[in-house]
Order: structure tokens, then sequence, then C-alpha cells
């Protein structure tokens, strides 16, 4: 007795499995120097994305981060270097407020094309 329907049905739970942890990231276990030519954008009111050379990056801001919604321009920096970003210790330096960074994660290409399409 086949049982197609089954088949189906796990099939369609294991891709939804997968467009999950795409949108997932890797916690960042060390420093990172950002290459001086990534591409930074705000995401919803909290995140902020990086994108450095085939390196991607997703950056969890404190609630108090009152101008990321306007901003326009971004400074990325840790342990006092610009450019850099770590797993604690991030900040971003918007027009005119700083944010602290309280998550730091990296993901994959396809995760943050996600992200720029929902901005």
């Amino acid at each position: 007795m086949r049982h197609p329907h089954r088949l189906s049905l796990l099939l369609a739970i294991g891709l939804s499995g997968l467009s999950a942890s795409a949108l997932a990231g890797e916690a960042l276990s060390g420093c990172v120097e950002l290459s001086g030519s990534q591409q930074v954008s705000r995401f919803g009111t909290q995140y902020v994305l990086v994108a450095d050379g085939s390196d991607y990056y997703r950056l969890g801001v404190s609630s108090s981060c009152d101008g990321l919604q306007l901003a326009t321009r971004f400074d990325i920096s840790a342990e006092g270097q610009s450019g850099k970003i770590c797993p604690s210790g991030t900040r971003v330096k918007l027009n005119k407020d700083e944010c602290k960074v309280n998550s730091v994660e990296r993901i994959d290409e396809t995760a943050y094309a996600r992200y720029t399409r929902r901005r």
C-alpha cells in the first residue's frame, strides 16, 4: 500500500524547515575585520544588515536605538576600531545616534536576500 500524500507532507515539512533554517543565523564566535567596501542597511527597527563580499551578518541592536529607523549613515566599530564586528562590544554609529549591538549573527546569502526584500 502506497501513501503518496505522506511523502508529500514529509517533503513539505522538510522544505519549510529548510526555509526557516536559512533565515536562522550562526552566532559569531570571534571578531571580524570588514573590507571597507561593505554594504550596510537597516532591517526593521532592531536589525542592521551587513554584506561584505561573500560574508553576510545580521546585527541586533538595543531597543533604545531610536535613530535606526531613519538612518542613512552607518559606521560599525568594535574594540575602538571602525570596520570591525565582534560578538560583544560592537556599536553602530548612525546619523545622529549610536547604538549598542546586542547580537551578531553570520547569515547566508539567501537569508540576506530575503531580509533585504522584506525591508
